[in-house]
C-alpha cells in the first residue's frame, strides 16, 4: 500500500523549501511526479529541488524547451510536458535515455505522460489553497518512498 500525506504550504518560500528537503533525500535512478493548475507551484518546487542537490543552481521552466539538464553527477533532467499534444511525443523527449544513465527526473504535468512513468516514484500534487497557500499531497509509490515519508522525512518544515 501506499503511503500519502496532505500538508499546506504558505507561499513561494514553503513551497522552495519542501524541495530542497526533497532534493537532499535524492539519489540517481530516483523520478518525481507532479501534478497540479497553472500556478499551483510546481515550479518553485523544482528550484528547490535543484537548489538542494546542486547548490548555486539556478532552474527555470522548460515550458517551451520540454527538457532541462542541470549539474551531473547526478543531473537532474526536468521534464514540463504542458505544451505536449499527444502522449506519444513523451517518446521523443530522450528522458528515458537520460535516466538510465543515472539522472534523477523530475517531471511537471506529470498527469500528460499516461502510463510513462515508472511505478516507483514519488508523486506530488499541488493545489491552489489561495493567494498564498498551496496544498501539497504526497504519494509514495515503492518501498523507498513510503520509507521516507513514513518517517515523515519530506514533510514540510
Amino acid at each position: 500500500m501506499d503511503a500519502v500525506r496532505h500538508s499546506l504550504l504558505r507561499g513561494a518560500g514553503e513551497t522552495r523549501s519542501l524541495g530542497l528537503r526533497l532534493g537532499r533525500h535524492l539519489i540517481p535512478g530516483d523520478w518525481i511526479a507532479l501534478r497540479g493548475d497553472l500556478g499551483a507551484g510546481k515550479t518553485t518546487l523544482v528550484s528547490g529541488i535543484v537548489e538542494g542537490i546542486h547548490p548555486g543552481t539556478r532552474s527555470r521552466s522548460p515550458t517551451y524547451v520540454r527538457v532541462e539538464v542541470y549539474g551531473e553527477s547526478p543531473a537532474i533532467v526536468h521534464a514540463d510536458l504542458y505544451r505536449l499534444e499527444k502522449p506519444e511525443e513523451w517518446d521523443t523527449l530522450g528522458i528515458e535515455d537520460l535516466a538510465e544513465r543515472g539522472a534523477i527526473v523530475v517531471v511537471e504535468w506529470a498527469d500528460r505522460a499516461s502510463g510513462r512513468l515508472p511505478e516507483n516514484r514519488l508523486d506530488l500534487s499541488l493545489r491552489y489553497a489561495g493567494p498564498d497557500a498551496r496544498e501539497v499531497r504526497i504519494e509514495a509509490r515503492g518501498e523507498r518512498w513510503k520509507s521516507l515519508v513514513d518517517r515523515g522525512a519530506l514533510d514540510p518544515a
